[in-house]
């Protein structure tokens, strides 16, 4: 097994790549790792395919022990192997939103409807393994070696979603769409599967920047110093897209998600690098683009015409 990359953050903070044998899938997964010296804890320890990988790393950077699991949401590629890495590490208590607990519990729904909108994909990252409700603290603020992490319900991209801040820092899962290292600027889009509540997930962007985080660590990928920039501007493409796609309803043009995705690349900075990206992380966006279109449209369909 090849030991999985680790960036160094901060002094005490580290990322860990989860990189999946799929095309385009690399530098894309990762979890989260805040270390005081031989405890730690982990924030979205990802799939179960990735778990030997994740403990392989964690085991080179010297962890002996997690005390908490902080879940942002339970998506499998950000959650799916909480079970299997608790089998592994049995201490840590798990830190998630309160909708979260009892398909954590009981993860058999989750998984069917995982793979019902995922297929094959959801298969890759793994079926996720049932975790005892005890070791379950929903929405919990908790000190940890002088640290206080608060927690904060951000629905919008899941309805179980969270975000936890650490002094400066906001650990954001998807509240603010998916950032990916690219060109200048650097490509980032919204992730808004179905079904998609715009003004949910619109007030829970706002409800983080009023916490003025300094720096952004995005489950997918990496980190930024602006974070209420970013913040900003993920709320501006959110809506962006829906404006485009009101635009063209009311236009009486069909809602195709090929011309959607042409207009969007025309029309939105965030996405300008989208063609400097590598072709298969470019197809790979691609799907996950299509598959935020396909939220938006439904809901710009269920709203009357003006």
């Amino acid at each position: 097994m090849t030991r999985a990359p680790i960036q160094n953050i901060s002094e005490n903070l580290f990322l860990i790549d989860l990189d999946l044998p799929l095309p385009g899938f690399r530098r894309f997964i990762s979890t989260w790792v805040i270390k005081a010296d031989d405890r730690a804890i982990v924030i979205d320890p990802g799939p179960c395919t990735t778990v030997p990988m994740a403990c392989d790393a964690l085991k080179g950077l010297g962890v002996k022990g997690i005390d908490y699991i902080l879940l942002t949401h339970i998506h499998l590629d950000h959650a799916g192997g909480c079970g299997d890495l608790i089998a592994r590490y049995p201490e840590p208590t798990v830190v998630c939103h309160p909708q979260a607990v009892d398909h954590l519990a009981d993860p058999e729904r989750l998984w069917r409807g995982s793979v019902k909108a995922l297929g094959d994909l959801a298969r890759t990252y793994g079926e996720p393994t049932p975790i005892n409700s005890e070791k379950l603290c929903p929405g919990c603020d908790i000190q940890w070696k002088g640290y206080r992490i608060e927690a904060l319900e951000t629905p919008g991209h899941a309805s179980h979603h969270m975000c936890f801040f650490l002094e400066d820092i906001v650990l954001a899962g998807e509240v603010s769409g998916v950032r990916i290292p690219s060109g200048n600027p650097p490509y980032r889009r919204p992730a808004t599967p179905h079904p998609f509540q715009p003004e949910v997930a619109l007030r829970s962007i706002t409800k983080v920047i009023e916490h003025s985080p300094k720096r952004i660590c995005y489950g997918h990928y990496g980190i930024m110093d602006n974070a209420v920039s970013m913040l900003e501007s993920a709320r501006e493409q959110i809506e962006l897209w829906l404006d485009i796609i009101e635009r063209r309803r009311d236009k009486g043009l069909e809602l195709d998600e090929e011309e959607i995705l042409e207009e969007i690349l025309s029309m939105d900075p965030g996405v300008r690098s989208f063609h400097q990206l590598e072709p298969d992380i470019r197809e790979r966006e691609t799907y996950f683009i299509k598959n935020s279109i396909r939220g938006m449209v439904g809901f710009i369909r269920a709203q009357p015409q003006s």
